[in-house]
């Protein structure tokens, strides 16, 4: 009985931390990326970098 009142007292604190971690991957692994291909800085180093590969990527450049 013991050691299912402690999962239950786990999921329960998992379950205040979670939407902090799920709104933090979402911010640093589609907000950012996007943010980041807005800035024209970033785009022209991207196609230096494209240009630079021994291989073509479809839809740059």
């Amino acid at each position: 009985m013991e050691t299912a009142n402690k999962q239950k007292g786990f999921l329960k604190k998992a379950g205040k931390w979670a939407p902090i971690i799920g709104f933090a991957w979402i911010v640093s692994h589609i907000i950012v990326p996007i943010a980041l291909l807005r800035i024209p800085i970033f785009q022209k180093y991207l196609i230096a970098l494209e240009n630079k590969l021994p291989f073509h990527i479809p839809g740059i450049g």
